[in-house]
């Protein structure tokens, strides 16, 4: 969607489509790269959602569904970590979802997002029972997860982790995996470890930092991110690393399905364990309270935070870019990077992505790999260039 596309504007009257439900504030592990604990406010919250704020999100939920008839509101739980708040919880909100599900014909998908350390048959019991799709924090092989993903005793964690992968690879349960990229290593170390536990859906993500760091160039890794899912799904389609297939759909002009990639609104609400509402939740690491809002679910319904200042702030900011962005070739492809990338203490959200340049290297390489597998076929049989074709377009 290009800067001045009319269709802009009708987006963005647009209900809530997604959920982020914040069940518990705190962990039960010491990851040293979390945004989440980078803003000391989530020491205010409690540290698990009550009964009554969970009661009122229900009613929210219910409310918002049938008042702008939505088909579906997919709802990821999340921390912290999430599986702090308990078995039980888990199942009384997914027969709860289910069951507004059957008054209105909406569906209600449930995800969670976990370290994995806490999962035991009782949890895969809940998700398979309740369809709930698990993406677990695993950030490869052991010597790349221990480096930051630890105990508060300074253990590493991978072994509970991939343990836990592989419990729920297992069961009948969706299951991808999320990794944080360390460009200090080769992305094959990566690939090869996943494939060898059974992984076939993850992601590699891109380090969160803002324009006021100045974190390490990936581009040569997530290049070559880029050869080994070609190599892997040469013959067929064996793997999805959700990353690289985003940015294949954005450069052929189709929107991608997640909000780190593409020129898009980012238009997600997040609600907090005592039922108060927020923008993305990552957009904590700008610094302490730079998300909190003066909305929450007991008096505000769950579209009303579409006029709250921050929250609107942060959602104008994810389509109006930076000058630079707006002359970019890989404008529409990379939509200025991921808004929290492009964050810095003086001007804000108008800036391009901290990795403005290592996003540009691998959008071209991309383009140029893709040109030379790809190409449009016409009624004809004629073959013609991908790019020839787009250019035409």
């Amino acid at each position: 969607m290009s800067a001045d596309d009319p269709d802009a504007a009708a987006f963005r009257d647009q209900p809530i489509s997604q959920l982020l439900v914040k069940v518990a504030s705190r962990c039960n592990i010491d990851c040293d790269y979390c945004y989440w604990f980078r803003d000391a406010a989530v020491y205010d919250k409690p540290k698990l959602m009550s009964a009554e704020v969970l009661q009122r999100l229900l009613q929210r939920i219910e409310e918002h569904v049938v008042r702008h008839s939505l088909i579906d509101l997919p709802i990821i739980l999340h921390g912290g970590e999430p599986l702090l708040w308990g078995v039980e919880n888990f199942k009384r909100i997914a027969e709860a979802c289910e069951a507004i599900s059957a008054r209105t014909g909406c569906d209600i998908p449930i995800a969670v997002t976990t370290n994995g350390v806490l999962i035991d048959d009782d949890w895969l019991d809940c998700f398979e029972a309740h369809s709930i799709s698990v993406a677990i924090s695993l950030d490869g092989p052991a010597h790349i997860h221990d480096l930051h993903r630890k105990t508060f005793q300074g253990i590493g964690t991978h072994a509970a982790a991939e343990r836990a992968a592989r419990m729920l690879l297992s069961r009948d349960i969706g299951v991808s995996a999320l990794a944080v990229c360390n460009p200090t290593f080769e992305p094959k170390q990566y690939v090869d470890f996943f494939s060898q536990c059974g992984v076939a859906h993850y992601d590699i993500m891109i380090p969160d930092a803002t324009v006021d760091e100045s974190p390490p160039s990936i581009a040569a890794f997530y290049n070559g991110l880029f050869d080994q899912w070609l190599e892997a799904n040469r013959s067929k389609a064996t793997v999805n690393i959700r990353i690289v297939s985003d940015m294949i759909s954005a450069l052929l002009a189709n929107n991608s399905p997640t909000e780190g990639v593409g020129h898009k609104p980012i238009e997600l609400c997040t609600v907090m364990t005592d039922g108060s509402v927020e923008a993305h939740d990552v957009l904590r690491i700008a610094g302490d309270g730079f998300t909190q809002t003066n909305f929450n679910i007991f008096e505000h319904a769950i579209d009303e935070v579409r006029n709250e200042p921050r929250w609107k702030a942060a959602r104008d900011a994810s389509i109006n870019l930076s000058q630079k962005c707006r002359q970019c070739k890989f404008m529409n492809a990379c939509g200025g990077g991921y808004l929290p990338h492009r964050f810095s203490k003086s001007n804000g959200y108008d800036n391009p992505s901290v990795y403005c340049d290592d996003l540009y290297s691998m959008f071209e390489n991309m383009q140029s790999v893709l040109a030379g597998h790809l190409y449009v076929s016409k009624p004809d049989g004629e073959r013609v260039d991908v790019r020839d074709a787009l250019a035409g377009t």
